[in-house]
């Protein structure tokens, strides 16, 4: 009864990692491609105007952070 329950606990635990393992490289392999267009870090951003905001009415104030949410509205 004892062996059986840990063999069948062993089983679970094993079961349990190959599945998470999967999810995992699943992930990894439906991540976003590299795409060579995108901006790179530091780099100037082109000018653009979202909902009568354009960028070039704050060049020279301060510093502007940009963070896109993609698939999140």
């Amino acid at each position: 009864m004892i062996r059986r329950r840990c063999r069948l606990m062993r089983t679970l635990r094993f079961a349990a990692t190959a599945l998470a393992i999967l999810f995992v490289c699943a992930g990894v392999a439906t991540a976003a491609p590299f795409d060579e267009n995108r901006p790179k870090v530091g780099q100037k951003a082109h000018e653009f105007e979202i909902q009568g905001f354009k960028l070039s009415d704050l060049k020279g104030r301060r510093n502007l952070v940009m963070i896109f949410y993609r698939g999140h509205f």
